[in-house]
C-alpha cells in the first residue's frame, strides 16, 4: 500500500497527458514506420524482404524506448516503489496469463534466433505460407489460399519449422510428372530442361536439375523431377503451374502421355 501510495502522489493530470501524448507519438511513429517500408518494399521489390525485416526490430525498439521515457522521466515515478509494484504485479500476470508470458518470452527468443523472418516461406504444423508479421506473442501467416493463420510463437517453438528460402528472395521448386518407363530418357530431359528455361518465373542465374527415378505401379514408370529457382517467393506456385503446362503441351506433341503430373516443394 505504501509503495502505491508514493507512486500516486506523483502522478498528476498534468504528467498522464503528457504520458499518453508520448505513447501516442511512439504509436504514430510506428504506424508511419510500417507504412513507409511497405512503401519501400513495393517500390524496391528485389529488396522487399530485408526491408521487410526492418519493422519488427525497429518496433521493438520505438516502443521500448517510449516506455522507460514515460516511466522514467515523464511520470518520474520512484524507482523503488515502481520496482515493488512491478515485481507483484508481474508475479499476478505471471500466474493469470501464463500461456501469454510463455508467447512473449517465446517471441523474444525468436527475434535474436531467427528460425524465419518476415517475408520467408515457411510451414509451421499444417500451415504453409508467407511470413507477414513476427509479433512478440504471435506469428502471421498469409498462404496461397488467401487466409491468414496466427499461431502463438510458444506453438512454433514445439515443433519443427520448414523454411524454404532462409532469407532469400528465391526458392528452390521441385515440379514431378511420371511418364511410362520405356520412354526416351534424352528426349524427356530434353523437354523438362526447355519447360524451365522458357518459364517466366525461373530464376536461370541458379542451376535447374532434372532428376530420374524409377518407380513401381503396377507397372514400371518413370519419375521425372524438375528442380528449377523461382524469381521470387510469392510466385512459387505460378511457376509450378507453368512448368507443368508446357511439359504436358510438350509430351503430347512427342507422343508421351504422362501417367500424371503435380507440383510439390522441396
Amino acid at each position: 500500500m505504501d509503495n502505491l501510495k508514493a507512486i500516486a502522489e506523483q502522478l498528476s493530470l498534468g504528467t498522464l497527458l503528457a504520458a499518453a501524448l508520448w505513447l501516442g507519438l511512439a504509436g504514430g511513429l510506428v504506424a508511419l514506420l510500417r507504412w513507409a517500408l511497405d512503401k519501400l518494399a513495393r517500390r524496391f521489390n528485389r529488396y522487399r524482404l530485408q526491408i521487410s525485416r526492418l519493422f519488427p526490430l525497429l518496433r521493438l525498439i520505438i516502443w521500448t524506448f517510449a516506455l522507460l521515457m514515460t516511466v522514467f522521466v515523464i511520470l518520474h515515478l520512484p524507482q523503488g516503489a515502481l520496482l515493488a509494484v512491478a515485481a507483484t504485479v508481474g508475479v499476478a500476470l505471471g500466474l493469470a496469463a501464463q500461456d501469454m508470458l510463455r508467447n512473449l518470452i517465446a517471441g523474444v527468443i525468436m527475434l535474436f534466433d531467427r528460425p524465419y523472418r518476415v517475408g520467408d516461406m515457411v510451414r509451421i504444423g499444417e500451415h504453409y505460407g508467407e511470413v507477414k508479421s513476427i509479433d512478440l506473442n504471435l506469428t502471421r501467416l498469409h498462404t496461397f489460399t488467401d487466409d491468414i493463420v496466427t499461431i502463438p510463437n510458444a506453438e512454433v517453438m514445439k515443433q519443427a519449422v520448414v523454411n524454404s528460402n532462409a532469407g532469400e528472395l528465391t526458392e528452390m521448386i521441385a515440379v514431378p510428372f511420371h511418364v511410362p518407363a520405356a520412354s526416351d530418357i534424352a528426349t524427356l530431359k530434353t523437354l523438362a530442361h526447355e519447360a524451365a528455361f522458357c518459364c517466366p518465373y525461373s530464376y536461370l542465374k541458379k542451376p535447374v536439375v532434372i532428376v530420374l527415378e524409377d518407380e513401381v505401379d503396377y507397372h514400371y514408370i518413370t519419375k521425372v523431377t524438375i528442380k528449377a529457382y523461382v524469381v521470387d517467393v510469392r510466385y512459387e506456385r505460378a511457376m509450378a503451374s507453368d512448368i507443368i503446362e508446357r511439359v504436358k503441351s510438350a509430351l503430347q506433341q512427342h507422343g508421351i502421355t504422362p501417367i500424371e503430373a503435380n507440383s510439390q516443394r522441396k
